[in-house]
């Protein structure tokens, strides 16, 4: 019994440091969680933890997934609406009307979801979402937006307006692109009693600043939504501990990856910019210290981590043949040459460890192009008939 106990508690604590760890505060950010596939219009429920307003209202919001294996409800064609469009990631998003002629100020679909934590009093949270509008509507919006409450806001049935003003929505472009995804973000200081989101246009249609194309009689403006996402902007950036790893083997930088985070940060090494990730995995071939730059919502944070690697010097790697790279540094083109033996492959590997490029040879001599590849610091791996030897290449 002790034994059975002990096992509770300790599961117990594994899944609440894992809920802690999540720095995005919505649970499934991405309507990829699903109960089931949705096979028709309005189950946005069959999102989990996705639904209408819990008070009333809300209208019947869609759910669009590549899991349906027809084109109702699929991705990226659903012809509820006679519509087209790739997730921003994943595999499935969500979508609602906002305003339509034939419902002035009352044609409103809201989808609502509880937090992962009740956002703390005083504290600043950045809130980003994205949309894309309907390719075949011909209305646009621009306050689509997110208002924050303890689950009460409610709206007239089946689909009125919530008398309610949003703490964050879109002030800026018109929210009309249908072929790209539009980036929505904002921040407030939050009460300490939201617990709940609740998404949707909020305003009546004179305040909507209604947009056309043409002269379309009736009307309809209708958003696809996706990736959203509540983070504390005091969040620090994590880089991760100094380590060293054996030559060969990979370590994993920063944070998991989530939605909302991923894009706020920025991984460089030797000032130059690799990749646009939270965290990631990386295979250093020689020590190298990787810096973080997190930005959320403005507020910008740095860390960094050094990987150390178990005799990778340059020169421990070297054998006696001896290699030439010429020019080096190079704009692209350059010959790699040696003396006596033959060069059998060449490989130019990035900062990260990853293989880029691959050539076979059987001469004393190669000339490599990397014209199509970014400035930085590369590596040349060449396999000679006694032995492989790396040398380090800059590109200009």
């Amino acid at each position: 019994m002790y034994l059975n106990k002990l096992l509770i508690l300790s599961i117990s604590l594994f899944l609440k440091e894992e809920a802690d760890s999540q720095i995005n505060l919505i649970s499934n950010p991405s309507f990829e969680i699903l109960s089931s596939c949705p096979v028709g219009a309005g189950q946005i429920n069959k999102a989990v933890g996705w639904h209408t307003p819990l008070n009333g209202g809300g209208g019947s919001p869609d759910l669009y997934n590549s899991c349906y294996t027809g084109n109702l409800v699929g991705v990226p064609v659903n012809n509820i609406n006679n519509g087209f469009q790739y997730p921003h990631t994943g595999n499935g998003y969500a979508a609602l009307d906002v305003a339509e002629s034939y419902y002035p100020n009352n044609a409103r679909e809201y989808i609502q979801s509880k937090l992962i934590n009740t956002l703390s009093v005083g504290k600043t949270y950045c809130v980003t979402f994205y949309a894309s509008l309907l390719n075949s509507d011909r209305a646009y919006i621009k306050p689509l937006g997110i208002y924050f409450d303890s689950g009460t806001v409610s709206a007239p049935a089946p689909h009125g307006l919530a008398l309610v003003t949003p703490q964050v929505y879109n002030t800026g472009q018109q929210l009309s692109d249908t072929l790209n995804w539009m980036k929505i973000e904002g921040s407030f200081t939050a009460t300490g009693i939201e617990s709940y989101i609740t998404l949707g246009n909020f305003f009546t249609d004179s305040a909507s600043d209604i947009g056309f194309v043409g002269n379309p009689t009736p009307w309809d403006s209708y958003y696809y939504i996706d990736d959203i996402s509540v983070i504390d902007v005091s969040t620090p950036a994590l880089a991760g501990r100094d380590t060293t790893i054996t030559l060969g083997d990979s370590v994993f930088v920063g944070r998991p990856q989530e939605v909302g985070l991923n894009e706020d940060c920025i991984w460089y090494v030797n000032n130059i910019a690799i990749d646009t990730v939270a965290g990631m995995w990386v295979k250093p071939i020689v020590p190298a210290t990787y810096v973080l730059k997190q930005t959320i919502c403005g507020t910008t944070r740095y860390d960094s981590i050094r990987v150390n690697i178990v005799g990778a010097g340059i020169n421990q790697l070297t054998n006696n043949n001896v290699i030439t790279i010429s020019p080096n540094p190079t704009n692209g083109v350059f010959t790699i040459s040696t003396e006596e033996v033959k060069i059998k492959e060449v490989k130019i590997i990035n900062v990260l460890g990853c293989e880029i490029l691959k050539q076979v040879q059987n001469d004393q001599s190669a000339t490599i192009d990397l014209s199509d590849f970014s400035k930085g610091i590369y590596f040349v791996e060449v396999k000679t008939e006694r032995g492989i030897v790396r040398k380090k290449l800059i590109k200009e």
